[in-house]
């Protein structure tokens, strides 16, 4: 991913939508707690959302995130909606952990501590969408459904998004217990490749679950971005795992502009 330090903040972008004229992304590093309701310097959060739109050049007071609640649904952004959850996850989009978007200046924002993040952008539209795939909504398809959602709201060809998946636990860190790797075998048809046995645990890779998933939507395999940074045993992200209940949250910022 390409670095791009502003005063205190790192911030991270995908190689392939950096080059789109049409977006703006973000993925954001510790220090900074984005989240206003976990963590340490919660208190902040709300401050640092504003540093990072400025830095986008979108609006804060439209800034919307879902509730995330690690499910697999996914809603499309309308009017009413637009600015729920700039403040915090009280005021979020409820019961969903993804949102798409073909609506210029609404910025959306996701928040993790080890899940992966999943933007995609439609540069024909354009329009946008970006989900929370922990390990429930990968096993959820959440992925899949932000596809479809995007084909069935906006006319979206699979075959044209652009896809990216942030830093989050990877495959040399995510550890599991057989009850997660006996539930992802009744969802995911190719479960077997994204678990390696670990005496009674095992390794679930996110990355290779995700991707899978959205081969099999219609996304051509050379318009998927894995950033491959994990979360877990990379300091410069917070993780749940590493970190505990104290553990702030990072961020991804995607927007039409």
């Amino acid at each position: 991913m390409i670095e791009h330090t502003v005063g205190d903040l790192k911030l991270l972008h995908f190689e392939r939508l950096s080059r789109e004229p049409g977006v703006v992304h973000a993925v954001t590093t510790r220090p900074q707690n984005f989240a206003p309701h976990h963590g340490d310097n919660r208190d902040r959060a709300v401050y640092w959302r504003q540093k990072v739109c400025e830095i986008l050049n979108v609006p804060f007071d439209n800034l919307t995130a879902p509730e995330q609640v690690h499910g697999g649904e996914v809603v499309r952004i309308e009017d009413e909606d637009t600015g729920c959850g700039r403040d915090g996850r009280g005021s979020a989009i409820r019961f969903v952990d993804g949102l798409i978007c073909d609506k210029p200046g609404v910025p959306i924002i996701l928040l993790s501590a080890d899940c992966p993040l999943i933007c995609a952008y439609d540069p024909q539209l354009p329009a946008v969408g970006a989900v929370h795939a922990s390990w429930r909504g990968t096993v959820a398809g959440l992925a899949g459904q932000m596809v479809r959602q995007m084909a069935g709201e906006f006319g979206s060809d699979p075959g044209r998004l652009l896809v990216c998946i942030s830093p989050s636990a990877g495959p040399c860190c995510y550890e599991v217990d057989r009850q997660v790797y006996r539930v992802a075998r009744t969802r995911l048809d190719d479960a077997d490749a994204c678990f390696v046995a670990k005496g009674e645990r095992y390794m679930f890779n996110l990355w290779t679950a995700n991707r899978r998933q959205l081969i099999n939507s219609g996304i051509a395999s050379a318009n998927i971005e894995v950033a491959g940074m994990c979360s877990i045993c990379n300091e410069q992200f917070w993780s749940y795992r590493r970190d505990g209940k104290d553990a702030g949250r990072f961020a991804l910022f995607i927007s039409l502009i």
